[in-house]
């Protein structure tokens, strides 16, 4: 299969075909998310991607290092095209469990994986590349699905929302610790 770019020694090259889903890397919200998963992601961290779309920062963490990451879209389509490109990607389900569901709505998401929230596992990571629009709420329902002094990392914020989205996060008791921008988007590390 010919490629229309050309390939470095030391690249890592992600196989994503979107179909209808978001998410084909060349978005700057995507690129401020995987600016930061390589900064902030260790080896074995957990990652939970929420709002996934095509699976893209779900298969990132796991090229990254990440011992286990559960991507989650509220589109049954989006979660078939993330299943499709983890398989394309040569990536097991074990690492990489993908999933429709709706933390807003109040969905339970521990169900839908091995990894069990009710028993005390969190994550290390969650990260949200959605519309500020509903960062703002899931701020509110986050925490109890990540680790004391594990990350938030959020994107797909425009700079006019910048403000409304620190403030969503400081009222929810996380302590903001990295903005980073990127043409007209933002995108906010929180603790």
């Amino acid at each position: 299969m010919g490629r229309a770019f050309d390939v470095q020694d030391g690249d890592m090259v992600v196989e994503i075909d979107p179909g209808i889903a978001f998410g084909t890397g060349s978005h700057e919200t995507t690129k401020l998310c995987i600016g930061q998963l390589k900064k902030y992601l260790k080896t074995g961290d957990t990652v939970f991607d929420v709002g996934s779309g095509s699976g893209i920062l779900s298969i990132i963490s796991v090229m990254l290092g990440a011992g286990f990451v559960h991507g989650m879209d509220i589109d049954e389509v989006a979660v078939r095209a993330s299943v499709e490109n983890r398989e394309v990607n040569n990536i097991s389900e074990d690492k990489l469990a993908l999933t429709c569901g709706n933390l807003l709505a109040g969905d339970d998401v521990a169900s839908k994986v091995a990894f069990d929230v009710n028993k005390g596992e969190k994550y290390d990571i969650v990260v949200a590349n959605i519309l500020a629009d509903v960062i703002i709420p899931l701020s509110g329902v986050i925490k109890p699905f990540l680790k004391e002094n594990g990350y938030f990392i959020t994107s797909g914020i425009i700079d006019m929302k910048e403000e409304a989205v620190k403030e969503a996060l400081l009222s929810n008791g996380f302590e903001i610790i990295d903005v980073v921008h990127m043409n007209d988007w933002v995108s906010i590390i929180a603790k």
